[in-house]
């Protein structure tokens, strides 16, 4: 494979400087007993809640079960939900790649200068929180219309949780040049620059493209570098086991993220799929709010600010996955990855296990 991929990587932050999320968030709870006794029992109190939610109802449900389907059911039972969904054709129909995953018309991504054809506009992908858009994997003929939105939509950051070939079913296509030649997706030109496994061997590649537009003389007018990260361990409807792959992939993510939007001057975005774009894409999704909100929360209680609810607000796993299954029908498909959400930010918050 070619090298090259750790050049792009983001500088660590030096010893002097406040630590971005994910190592403030270890240096925090690291040294949790200086935190605000009112913090503290918040902390304690989310604890406790999961160690609660474990146990088992009179139904044999776990807590988590039963949380989960009360935010499945006050969506996907609500009397709005069907007339949300983008309205099918047989044009918009042959672009998806699961007949019932369906994305919902107020958040979708529409498509700007893609020759769609019949299609229109139509891409099936919504924004989530206006900083990560969701999507399923491309299929062959939506490739080109992918590229496109990542060029449009100011993308920076692709984050993949899909092998291709899963349990001999195929969940995603190739959608680069594995050699590196350049492709010309009708004015959109993608190259693959660089590929290299992480060097903590942690389960995910790093790939690198060039994307970029050319003027009316054929010379190139803009471009970007876009960090693709790829996880290869996490099964279909699954979840993880170890959790140590999170922190380095997600600490990747948004330091390239913060990285080009400054540098860019924009708001970068991250499209994150899996095979539908739903179940491992909605359960890291949430995690990453998770942790980004209980981040700066937390930052203002280390600068002496009494924010105790703000800790608690970032903690509350209900809130958040109802929030995002509301701008993408189906955002973490099982009550095994919701569960997941719980035990990785209890493995943050208590040292429950390596994270």
């Amino acid at each position: 494979s070619s090298s090259g991929a750790g050049s792009y990587a983001p500088a660590a932050s030096g010893e002097g400087a406040s630590p971005s999320g994910i190592p403030f968030l270890r240096r925090t709870f690291s040294a949790s007993q200086s935190l605000p006794p009112k913090c503290a029992q918040v902390l304690q109190d989310f604890l406790y809640k999961v160690d609660q939610l474990r146990l088992p109802s009179g139904s044999a449900r776990s807590g988590f079960e039963r949380e989960y389907m009360e935010v499945c059911w006050s969506i996907d039972k609500a009397p709005w939900y069907q007339a949300a969904l983008t309205p099918q054709t047989k044009f918009t129909n042959a672009k998806n790649r699961y007949r019932d995953v369906l994305p919902f018309e107020k958040t979708r991504v529409h498509l700007v200068d893609a020759d769609s054809g019949p299609a229109g506009d139509y891409i099936n992908a919504n924004f989530v929180d206006d900083k990560y858009i969701a999507c399923c994997a491309p299929i062959p003929n939506v490739i080109g219309d992918f590229w496109h939105m990542v060029w449009q939509c100011n993308v920076h950051v692709i984050l993949m949780l899909t092998n291709f070939i899963e349990r001999e079913r195929r969940k995603a296509d190739l959608y680069w040049d594995k050699a590196g030649k350049v492709v010309d997706f009708k004015g959109v030109f993608v190259q693959l620059i660089g590929e290299e496994d992480h060097p903590a061997s942690h389960g995910f590649i790093i790939r690198l493209f060039k994307i970029w537009t050319v003027d009316r003389n054929g010379s190139e007018s803009s471009s970007r570098i876009i960090q693709q990260l790829q996880l290869t361990i996490w099964p279909d409807h699954g979840v993880l086991r170890d959790f140590r792959v999170i922190a380095p992939m997600l600490e990747m993510v948004n330091e390239y993220h913060d990285q080009a939007s400054r540098s860019h001057e924009v708001d970068a975005r991250t499209v994150v799929h899996c095979s539908a774009g739903i179940g491992r894409s909605g359960t890291v999704i949430a995690i990453d709010i998770i942790l980004n909100e209980l981040q700066r929360a937390l930052r203002t209680v280390s600068s002496g600010v009494d924010n105790d609810d703000a800790v608690a607000a970032a903690l509350d796993v209900q809130r958040v996955v109802h929030r995002i299954r509301s701008q993408r029908p189906g955002m973490v498909q099982t009550p095994e990855q919701y569960e997941m959400i719980y035990q990785y930010v209890a493995a943050v918050v208590g040292n429950r296990q390596p994270w």
